[in-house]
Order: structure tokens, then C-alpha cells, then sequence
């Protein structure tokens, strides 16, 4: 499965490294790709629309400083879990409704 910026969300059979490769560049200092991995996984969080405190973003950049091939199995995990639920329905007004 691929999600809209081009990084598998898995399942995954062996290590993944495609979000290594989006993150990494020539030149770039290993503590900015740990940045840019804890960034990435706070989108997808705020895709899924997961309310994250304090506590939850440095977390997040805990898991993301263990590496991107764990913070990309953890991203597919909430981009998985979120593909699987069914869409909400919002009543806007009388007889019209919103499907998120």
C-alpha cells in the first residue's frame, strides 16, 4: 500500500528503508533526518486525527530517533488501522450529510 506521499504503509515482510530514502540526502546532518522522521510521523498522526498531547510528540520523536525504518512501521500501523474504519457520517443540517 502506498499513502499519498509515496511511503509504503506496509504490511511489511522485511525492513523498510523507502522512508529513509524520502528523508535522507547527501550532506544532510543525521540529527535532521531524525527530525524530518519525527515530523513525518506526527502527519501521519494528524492524518489519522490523533490528538496528540506533549507527552504524545516526544514520543513521537523517541520513535523516530530509534530510525525511520521504525517510525515507518509504526506510520503504517495508524494509516492501516485508519484505512479499515468505516466512514463517518455527519448530519450538517436536515437530510444532508457529510462523509469523512
Amino acid at each position: 500500500m502506498v499513502h499519498h506521499d509515496g511511503i509504503p504503509a506496509g504490511p511489511f515482510e522485511s525492513e523498510p528503508l523507502d522512508l529513509g530514502r524520502a528523508l535522507a540526502a547527501p550532506g544532510v546532518p543525521g540529527d535532521e533526518v531524525v527530525r524530518r522522521c519525527e515530523r513525518w510521523l506526527v502527519d501521519v498522526l494528524d492524518d489519522a486525527e490523533v490528538a496528540l498531547g506533549a507527552s504524545d510528540a516526544a514520543i513521537a520523536g523517541l520513535v523516530a530517533a530509534e530510525g525511520w525504518s521504525v517510525a515507518q512501521v509504526v506510520g503504517g500501523w495508524v494509516r492501516r488501522a485508519t484505512r479499515a474504519r468505516p466512514p463517518r457520517r455527519e448530519l450538517i443540517a436536515p437530510g444532508v450529510t457529510r462523509v469523512r
